[in-house]
């Protein structure tokens, strides 16, 4: 795992980040969660294809029960184009999967090194705080998915 503070440590609260749907709809992150806990992606850009493979990986993940009762949003910067870039590049996943973050991947402690944004995966429990992370500059090391199993066996429930 990454050893950067880029994103929220485990324990902290997880920022109600402002949402846009693919098609514009404005929203935050606490009010599309509702108290679910939740398995967060954050994208590099809409047209990283390391990003695609890891949201892939986690979108089988989410299909064949193994995030549990975890929601499971992917979220990329910019608005509602690049969400619905997302969505079309994965016709698998339903809408309100993807959503774009304006600029909310800072907010979220998702920092930029030179001219790349960071990526990564969170863990958010009911309660809003976060579990897990694993965030990188470089999009191979923002996903590892042996680890978040582990991850999620430790924090079953999402309590």
């Amino acid at each position: 795992m990454s050893d950067d503070a880029t994103a929220a440590a485990p324990g902290a609260p997880m920022p109600d980040l402002a949402l846009v749907s693919t098609h514009g709809e404005q929203t935050t992150l606490h009010a599309e969660l509702a108290g679910r806990p939740a398995v967060l992606y954050f994208h590099r850009s809409s047209t990283c294809p390391v990003c695609a493979a890891h949201a892939r990986a986690l979108q089988a993940m989410r299909a064949d029960g193994r995030l549990g009762e975890r929601a499971l949003l992917l979220v990329v910067p910019g608005g509602a184009d690049e969400a619905a870039h997302v969505a079309r590049r994965h016709r698998l996943l339903d809408e309100r999967v993807v959503w774009a973050s304006g600029t909310g991947h800072a907010e979220a402690g998702f920092g930029r090194f030179l001219a790349l944004q960071h990526s990564g995966v969170l863990l958010v429990s009911r309660a809003g705080t976060v579990e897990y992370r694993r965030s990188a500059a470089v999009p191979v090391q923002s996903f590892e998915e042996r680890e978040l199993r582990e991850a999620l066996a430790a924090h079953a429930g999402g309590r």
